[in-house]
């Protein structure tokens, strides 16, 4: 009888260091799996980052781009302003001139 529990106990403490095995197993199976998805998912973040930020800089790129067009027009029509005021300017004194020179050379 003393054999049959020494060979239940031996049998039983087998179990337990095969339970043991499988769980150190299944332990590494499940660490593994989670690095690998980690990984992946880093992957894929990473990815959807990057195309945010592309997004985001030709969005931004357009908007300047919008801006800059805008601004050359104001430029432009203020610079077309300019040369019509310039152009009045320049008859206005072009008469000045010939005014003074005729009244000073004129009358002599």
């Amino acid at each position: 009888m003393a054999t049959e529990i020494i060979q239940s106990v031996m049998q039983a403490e087998e179990q337990a260091e095969e339970i043991r095995k499988q769980s150190e197993a299944e332990a590494s199976e499940i660490i593994a799996k989670a690095h690998s998805d980690a990984m992946e998912l880093e992957k894929q973040l990473i990815a959807k980052a990057e195309a945010e930020a592309k997004q985001i800089i030709d969005d931004a790129r357009s908007s300047a781009e919008q801006t800059i067009e805008q601004l050359n027009a104001e430029v432009k029509t203020e610079c077309e302003k300019i040369r019509a005021d310039a152009s009045t300017r320049l008859d206005q004194a072009v008469e000045l001139i010939i005014g003074k020179v005729v009244t000073r050379y004129g009358s002599s």
